[in-house]
């Protein structure tokens, strides 16, 4: 009983924070640059120790990766899959194969997130 109330309680969380806007503007921004088809709102979830997550697929033809995520720790990054862009439990992974981290903060303007995307990471 207790873990269903739990479960309960995430959801609704989650639909609380997709409400609020957690990533709207990234979304909204990576749609107008064409990397994604729809301005879909962020799968956002909430993996546990109080964290939130969320994740946008860029589905567009010339996506500049399979997806961006947001960690409120970390800020923004990419992912190396569109079919699971969030690591299990919410692991931090390691920058490369896939991976880079784009704009200083946890929410920085939506033009910096595009702008990283489309910056060419230092050899």
């Amino acid at each position: 009983m207790i873990r269903a109330g739990r479960q309960h309680l995430v959801r609704t969380l989650a639909d609380l924070a997709a409400q609020q806007g957690v990533g709207a503007e990234v979304a909204a921004a990576v749609h107008r640059a064409g990397w994604a088809k729809e301005e879909a709102k962020p799968d956002v979830q909430f993996p546990g120790d109080d964290r939130v997550v969320a994740a946008l697929v860029l589905d567009g033809d010339q996506a500049p990766a399979p997806a961006v995520v947001w960690d409120e720790r970390y800020g923004w990054r990419t992912a190396a899959s569109r079919r699971h862009p969030i690591t299990k439990g919410a692991a931090l992974p390691s920058e490369g194969e896939g991976v880079r981290y784009l704009a200083g903060g946890i929410a920085p303007p939506p033009g910096d997130v595009v702008a990283a995307l489309t910056t060419t990471p230092d050899a």
